[in-house]
């Protein structure tokens, strides 16, 4: 009432709310928060239009309230702002799934992938160890077969293979591992970097920059910082809550597409774009330690002909010829690995949307990461 004396100015709140058929009824209610009352206000949504939610900043909400006609909110409350941001079509908040530019560091985050990166690199040093022994071991009983060594020999010799590569390799795993964990973070550190560059410079929607406004650029910048985890979850619950008959939904045209297809689709769209920075950050360090080992090894070998060759004329010119066919190698190495890089980015993306298909959520992220294995191993 406008007649009550000092109220404070209503804050408008918004939020998703569905019944419990999940998304096949929805009902509205509207109210305001005032006087520290935590209300909702529900935008009635249909199944056939796309969410049209004015929201903003985060706000703790430890209530659980329902609206007038008994649906349940099911996304947390905003108070409004003047950006007008919307929700998507699956009711996420733009750009929820970006990070903070050194939330790597925190006590869980860092425990959780100092552990994953290890385990990765102890479980690749041992397949590879068994593997090579297997191969050794062949090639041992093949000279026995031909008999040009005794059983009792090609037994010495694989348990002296044995003893020195399990040496060796052990001896190498705490370094392998340190140099993984260091590759690892300064790749998400590059992340969080480019993705500040996209944000503050490019499309403008970080501080007061003047695409904050922008629903194009707010949308651009939520695609590149997708997670694929929660991605394809959510992806895959929004097109099942979309059937029309098992395993079939219809698309905005009219026509009737398999649930998996259109499921594939979407998820291989989002690969591609949430994929573009972290490749992007990928190739950077890749192509800084090209240049880095090509720079030490030609400042190694220019210092050894300085020592063992007299400076004449003939010297100088082969020098700068090595000059010339080491910058070649570097332009062509450095060609190939961003060719390697750019097929790996499209066949994961491609492992992304089959592994949501067969499994969402850890299929997108193991068909992903299955996907960039396989072009490496194919291309390197």
């Amino acid at each position: 009432e406008a007649s009550e004396p000092r109220r404070p100015r209503p804050y408008a709140a918004a939020a998703v709310a569905a019944s419990r058929e999940e998304y096949k009824q929805i009902r509205c209610g509207v109210a305001c928060a005032w006087k520290g009352a935590a209300w909702t206000m529900v935008v009635a949504v249909g199944r056939d239009r796309g969410l049209e939610v004015v929201l903003g900043k985060n706000v703790p909400y430890s209530q659980s309230p329902e609206d007038h006609n008994g649906a349940t909110a099911l996304a947390t409350s905003y108070y409004a702002d003047p950006s007008y941001s919307k929700l998507n079509r699956d009711g996420r908040v733009p750009m929820e799934d970006r990070k903070g530019a050194f939330s790597q560091f925190r006590p869980k985050n860092l425990m959780i992938n100092t552990i994953r990166i290890s385990l990765i690199n102890v479980s690749s040093t041992l397949s590879a160890y068994f593997s090579d022994s297997l191969n050794h071991e062949q090639s041992v009983d093949d000279l026995v077969d031909r008999g040009e060594l005794s059983q009792q020999a090609a037994d010495r010799l694989n348990e002296d293979w044995e003893s020195r590569e399990w040496k060796t390799r052990m001896s190498a795993l705490p370094k392998k591992v340190c140099y993984a964990l260091a590759r690892y973070h300064s790749c998400t550190l590059i992340m969080r970097f480019y993705e500040s560059i996209c944000g503050r410079l490019i499309l403008k929607i970080d501080g007061n920059g003047m695409g904050s406004n922008n629903d194009r650029a707010i949308d651009v910048m939520d695609k590149l910082t997708r997670d694929a985890y929660k991605a394809s979850i959510r992806t895959s619950q929004l097109l099942k809550n979309q059937e029309v008959l098992p395993g079939k939904v219809v698309l905005a045209d009219g026509t009737e597409v398999s649930t998996s297809r259109e499921l594939g689709r979407q998820m291989f769209s989002t690969c591609l774009w949430s994929n573009i920075i972290p490749f992007l950050a990928e190739l950077t360090v890749q192509q800084g330690l090209l240049l880095y080992e090509y720079g030490m090894y030609y400042m190694n070998t220019k210092k050894r002909i300085q020592r063992s060759s007299h400076s004449d004329d003939e010297d100088e010119k082969t020098n700068n010829i090595s000059e010339s066919a080491y910058a070649l190698t570097i332009s062509i190495q450095s060609t190939r690995l961003s060719v390697a890089r750019g097929v790996s980015f499209i066949v994961a993306s491609f492992g992304g949307a089959f592994g949501t298909i067969l499994l969402p959520g850890w299929g997108a992220v193991f068909g992903i990461q299955l996907g960039d294995s396989f072009v490496n191993a194919l291309l390197d």
